[in-house]
């Protein structure tokens, strides 16, 4: 097997994998970075061939996984797309969405290639994708060659999916994103429980050590005080979200705790792409065994949108109530960005983030930005002051580092490949395999440099 990085910048951003194994060639996701603007942003497709591609494997509907799969398959029409059934059905809303978006940073920044694909794109998209069974083998030929392809439920959010892929009797899987705990409205990862000849993982909370008697459970009730807090003081609250799954997540939490007589008091807003995607997981949860959600939340929940006229920066929000909005790292010009700014100068309010946060972006800028400093919202040409209670509490989509370690050593790989993970995330893992399974080839790919594996 021979393996490429397509994402040219490392780290976690434009994944895209090249695999060619015997006379196959596919990919496993085609995102965009979300950091970088314009062809910047896609994975190095000039190293493809055109018309050379059997198929695409997408993992899940997160845009740095799925965002620049329209670019390629013009180049590569005659691709199968493989998937599950729900990212099949989230898939194409989160493409029309990122149009949206490409359109508006037109007019903003001038990007003359934006927007990168057209509606037709995302429906020639639409027309090549095969949804898969979870945990159902899928068989290709290529001569008389044969590759069989399994996906299993990998818990990051619905529909994301791992991929074992089998060639004359070598295994390979590749985890994709996973987290193995039972969120409130889908189960963990399910993998299969077996000998891998090649791992591919994600290595995203390396670097994050866990922490002693810390749960899920425990953050999301320490959340919940402190919004209570907040409340009760006259205050606000904003909790940044991305859009896809975890405004969700957080909706349906709440819903629970208004059952027990928590948060009673507390209107709750929500703005945006998380809103609507409510009905396709109410759509997914109907068709499928996969997910627990009801748009009924949202409607028992009286949640209301936000009034943007409402909103300037350094200005306190009226009315007061529970803010949940994307994006979940305070990207610029987003719904959570904007209304950060009219909290934080206001110490009875309360900015909390709910998972990683890239140090690069906003949210990470101000998770490292001491309190009383100033902080600057570059976007909209003000600087505020640090009075507000920032917080961050672990409710991340993501496997922790003991979780993915465990897995990687209980398949026995003959070789792993580290992947979707800063450099010192990958560096905890490449010590622990040092130590763990010494006998191991572990590859760090460097970007577009081929390996065979």
């Amino acid at each position: 097997m021979k393996l490429t990085d397509l994402n040219e910048y490392g780290g976690i951003g434009s994944n895209c994998l090249l695999v060619e194994i015997g006379p196959f060639r596919l990919l496993i996701d085609s995102g965009l970075h979300p950091q970088k603007l314009g062809f910047d942003a896609i994975p190095s497709f000039d190293l493809i061939e055109d018309y050379s591609l059997d198929f695409i494997i997408l993992t899940h509907s997160h845009l740095d996984h799925l965002g620049s799969l329209p670019v390629i398959l013009r180049r590569q029409p005659q691709a199968k797309i493989l998937l599950s059934l729900p990212t099949f059905i989230l898939a194409p809303r989160m493409l029309h969405n990122s149009h949206n978006v490409m359109q508006r940073q037109r007019n903003e920044h001038g990007i003359k290639e934006y927007p990168l694909y057209t509606r037709s794109d995302v429906a020639f998209c639409q027309q090549h994708m095969y949804p898969m069974i979870f945990e159902k083998p899928s068989r290709f030929y290529c001569g008389n060659e044969e590759l069989e392809v399994t996906l299993y439920p990998a818990g990051h959010l619905p529909g994301a999916a791992a991929c074992r892929i089998v060639y004359k009797h070598r295994k390979i899987f590749f985890t994709g994103d996973v987290l193995f705990g039972q969120q409130r409205i889908l189960s963990g990862a399910k993998f299969p429980k077996e000998k891998m000849d090649v791992l591919v993982m994600e290595t995203t909370r390396g670097a994050r050590e866990c922490q002693e008697n810390q749960t899920r459970q425990s953050e999301i009730e320490r959340l919940f005080e402190s919004i209570r807090q907040r409340i009760d003081q006259g205050g606000s609250c904003l909790i940044a979200a991305f859009a896809l799954g975890r405004m969700q997540e957080l909706l349906a939490l709440i819903h629970d705790a208004r059952k027990e007589g928590h948060l009673k008091n507390c209107p709750i807003y929500c703005s945006g792409l998380g809103l609507d995607l409510v009905n396709y997981f109410d759509r997914i949860t109907r068709k499928t065994r996969l997910l627990n959600f009801r748009r009924t939340i949202v409607k028992d929940l009286h949640v209301k949108p936000l009034n943007w006229n409402q909103v300037e920066p350094g200005r306190d929000l009226s009315p007061k109530g529970l803010y949940i909005m994307s994006s979940g790292m305070l990207v610029e010009n987003t719904p959570a960005y904007r209304v950060a700014s009219s909290l934080l100068d206001h110490p009875h309010n309360g900015i909390y983030f709910i998972g990683y946060c890239d140090p690069d972006t906003p949210g990470g800028k101000l998770l490292a930005t001491p309190h009383g400093e100033p902080f600057v919202f570059e976007a909209l040409d003000y600087v505020g002051c640090i009075k507000a209670h920032v917080d961050q509490f672990d409710l991340s989509s993501h496997a922790n580092r003991e979780d993915l370690l465990d897995f990687a050593v209980n398949t026995n790989p003959r070789s792993i490949v580290l992947t979707h993970g800063d450099p010192d995330a990958r560096s905890w893992f490449l010590d622990q395999f040092n130590e763990h399974l010494p006998s191991v080839q572990v590859t760090d790919p460097a970007p577009l440099k081929t390996y065979s594996l």
